[in-house]
């Protein structure tokens, strides 16, 4: 009986034991399989959690930034790149504007890669709203092939109605007649024929923009000016005069601009910031111009009723005075000169809240060329920060300033070459039709961009400016006699006048948005 209990525990023993190192072992097992799971997690966190997904696959893409990525709506690096990508010793005009409108629109309708080239270009880049009138024009359109309608997504065009105030019009499609009367009723008549053919096209969408803008006063004085606003310059008892001739009629001064003889317009200015009673002393020149006028008297010099010494001096120290701190411009106009450039500003009329400025820049000493392919948008913006308006404070104390100027007048159109430009830029795929993804515009999925057209134009003006671009993806003083003493001051000549290659921008005043840009190689002949 003893010898079967002691047998039966220790069958109940080894039971415990071997439940025990069965356990062990399922622990262990365990104990191994996280540790495999582990190894597991941690390679696909190291491969392709912690690291970019390298997928050609077009909802997984890596962000790129281009160089020309727009930060906002002010002067941008992107406003002078197509300056730089078209290089070439001719007048250009183009409206970035125009294109970063269109590239707007055709980024709403695209997706993963083809969609983030445009945006890396874009930026942060917000569409202002301008409003038109008879002076401003600026439009939106998207034109849709009667029986590729469908193929729109409503969302698309639901948005480019709302967002871009963007027409959307339906057409055959069987001439670009429609459309390019719809670009030259928005242009004001200025752009006539922007597309040639469209037969092989499904949509098309296209900006347009222009401005018929007068100056807030015109550059150089004609017959229809008022006299008193006809600019001529004399200090009374200063050595110093100044003036700008009206034009007469339509005849305008000869300037020599890289050789050839051109029509130009006439600016100045003169700034009096010598205090010569400070400079002089009143006790000298009281002594100086008595002294004079009492020996003038004495020679038998008369004037009928002549004043006494004492009166005739107070007169004198009077008006003389009074030319310190004038100032007298021809027109109203900023300038900046230095030993590299020259910078002329001048505001056009404000229209509906609006006020664009023209900005003509002149390097002195280098080729346009050059100064174009070294030049950026912050050192444009620094150069710009400098400008002064003709007031006194613009100008250091202890002399009289003169600026004198004359600048070509110009007419032209040109056309960029959009889609190399746009490649250039790193915006590709959309004219890829193997790449293109344009599926938040349309429901079709072999839809790609095959043109990319803009064209643009310009007229500088004695009176204003007039220029449009579409993008389809496009007083005397006198003594009390006849005695007078003329002082020599200290006068300090700034010319101002362009005779070379210059680049342009006009810009909104107010925002920096630039309109056009482009450069001036050969202005009108004269």
């Amino acid at each position: 009986m003893e010898e079967n209990n002691i047998e039966k525990n220790l069958n109940i023993k080894n039971e415990n034991n071997n439940s025990k190192k069965n356990n062990k072992k399922i622990a262990i097992l365990i104990i191994l399989i996280l540790l495999v799971l582990a190894l597991i997690g941690f390679f696909v966190y190291k491969n392709y959690i912690a690291k970019p997904v390298q997928s050609t696959s077009k909802t997984n893409v890596k962000k790129v930034y281009s160089k020309y990525r727009m930060s906002g709506n002010n002067l941008e690096d992107f406003d002078l790149s197509f300056l730089q990508l078209e290089n070439n010793s001719v007048n250009t005009i183009y409206s970035p504007l125009s294109i970063k409108y269109a590239l707007a629109m055709l980024s709403d309708g695209a997706k993963g890669e083809t969609k983030q080239q445009i945006d890396s270009v874009i930026g942060e880049y917000k569409p202002n709203k301008y409003t038109n009138s008879s002076n401003m024009s600026f439009a939106n359109a998207m034109f849709i092939r009667d029986s590729y309608k469908d193929s729109i997504k409503d969302t698309y065009i639901s948005n480019l109605t709302n967002k871009y105030n963007a027409e959307v019009i339906f057409d055959a499609f069987t001439n670009p007649n429609n459309i390019n009367q719809w670009v030259n009723n928005k242009t004001f008549g200025l752009i006539n024929n922007l597309l040639d053919d469209i037969s092989d096209n499904q949509y098309i969408l296209v900006n347009a923009l222009a401005i018929d803008m007068e100056w807030n006063k015109v550059i150089q004085a004609d017959g229809n000016t008022n006299p008193k606003d006809y600019y001529s310059v004399s200090y009374p008892h200063e050595n110093y005069s100044a003036y700008v001739d009206p034009i007469d009629g339509e005849t305008f001064k000869s300037l020599n601009f890289n050789n050839t003889n051109v029509k130009s317009v006439e600016i100045g200015a003169s700034i009096n910031n010598y205090d010569i009673i400070k400079e002089l002393g009143e006790d000298n020149i009281r002594k100086t111009v008595g002294d004079g006028y009492q020996q003038w008297l004495n020679e038998g010099n008369s004037c009928g009723d002549d004043p006494d010494v004492n009166t005739f001096v107070n007169n004198y120290l009077k008006e003389i005075n009074e030319n310190y701190k004038k100032v007298d411009s021809s027109t109203d106009f900023s300038f900046y000169n230095d030993d590299s450039v020259k910078v002329f500003v001048k505001d056009l009329k404000q229209y509906n809240g609006t006020t664009l400025q023209y900005i003509g820049i002149m390097p002195k000493n280098i080729e346009l060329t050059n100064y174009i392919s070294d030049t950026n948008a912050d050192k444009i913006n620094d150069i710009i920060s400098k400008v002064k308006p003709i007031e006194l404070n613009s100008f250091d104390y202890g002399k009289v300033y003169k600026i004198v100027g004359d600048i070509p007048l110009f007419k032209f159109d040109y056309s960029l070459n959009l889609m190399e430009d746009l490649n250039k830029l790193g915006i590709k795929d959309v004219f890829d039709i193997k790449k293109a993804d344009l599926s938040n515009l349309t429901k079709q999925k072999a839809s790609y961009i095959d043109k990319a057209v803009h064209k643009a134009n310009i007229e500088f003006s004695n009176q204003g400016i007039k220029a449009s671009a579409a993008t389809a993806l496009g007083g005397l003083g006198a003594t009390s006699c006849g005695y007078d003493y003329l002082y020599d001051i200290p006068v300090e000549t700034i010319d101002l006048t362009f005779d070379k290659p210059y680049l342009f921008l006009i810009r909104d005043k107010d925002t920096g948005e630039v309109w056009f840009s482009g450069k001036v190689y050969q202005p009108t002949a004269n």
